[in-house]
């Protein structure tokens, strides 16, 4: 590859990183006042936490890797071909990481129904059950150089985003389904309602161009696919963070919205030690959400 090339892998690598860590900046206040506070039995502060400092991490040490292999220091290729096979790792956990915050929402509206929980555990392990088999089949030979690692992508990434996909597509579909269910109630217009479909169509677009494009590079073995797996892991961590901070925030920015009493609908929280607050309909509309 001419080194003009790997010179502009390096510089969209190197832009994404700088896209998260800007991303992180302006955010912190929010941060700090809606996720520091919380206590430490909050499960969605250490799912913030999570996802926005592991897709840092993983950032960081990318970057150094490939510093120090541009700069020609001594390095271990069975590791390096290690790192390697665990990129779709990575990228797969911080998926599902947000995917679980977006299954929380739904798992809400729908009243905490039981097979919509067990239909997402089934989407989770189905999703993580791909990626070990991509990682399996797709195992770097003894051609594996250092070169490997700064211009190419692990091919299991495919795997990876079929199952990704298939979850995105069925999290949007039984929101929109539930959203109808709100427009004929009648309170499609309460904001906590608008704010899932919302944010949760936007989460849809954003997670689903980003994955199809990493899978769409990966597959045809692009030689520009490096950086598009930079930009996945932050854009998946921003979109992951930003769900979690227009929740939290979203009782800061409105009052309380009644609307008649068929069709109540309150803040309250999912489970008392995890304080998620998310919609429960009030008794008298709960057929339909069964």
């Amino acid at each position: 590859m001419p080194v003009h090339s790997l010179l502009f892998i390096s510089s969209g690598q190197g832009a994404s990183l700088a896209f998260l860590v800007y991303e992180i900046l302006i955010t912190l206040d929010d941060e700090v006042n809606a996720i520091w506070s919380k206590p430490r039995g909050s499960w969605i502060k250490w799912q913030f936490l999570f996802t926005r400092y592991f897709a840092l991490a993983a950032q960081l040490t990318n970057r150094a890797i490939e510093s120090s292999i541009t700069s020609h220091m001594t390095m271990v290729t069975i590791a390096l071909r290690n790192w390697y096979m665990c990129q779709v790792i990575v990228g797969s956990i911080l998926m599902s990481a947000v995917e679980i915050v977006l299954m929380a929402r739904v798992y809400a509206l729908y009243n905490k129904n039981i097979w919509v929980g067990l239909g997402f555990i089934a989407l989770i392990i189905g999703e993580l059950t791909t990626v070990v088999i991509g990682v399996v089949m797709n195992i770097p030979g003894d051609d594996f150089g250092l070169e490997s690692l700064l211009l190419t992508s692990p091919i299991s990434y495919t795997y990876f985003g079929i199952g990704a996909i298939i979850s995105q597509i069925t999290i949007l579909g039984l929101t929109l389904m539930k959203y109808r269910t709100a427009v004929r109630g009648g309170w499609e217009k309460v904001p906590i309602m608008m704010l899932m479909v919302r944010d949760g169509t936007v989460a849809f677009f954003i997670l689903l161009i980003a994955t199809t494009m990493t899978v769409v590079a990966t597959s045809t073995q692009n030689e520009y696919a490096p950086i598009g797996n930079s930009w996945f892991l932050s854009i998946v961590a921003c979109a992951g963070c930003r769900l979690i901070i227009n929740m939290q925030n979203l009782p800061n920015r409105t009052e309380t919205s009644t609307t008649s009493s068929a069709t109540a609908i309150q803040l309250t929280t999912l489970w008392n030690d995890f304080d998620l607050e998310v919609i429960q309909v009030s008794e008298r509309c709960a057929e339909d959400y069964a």
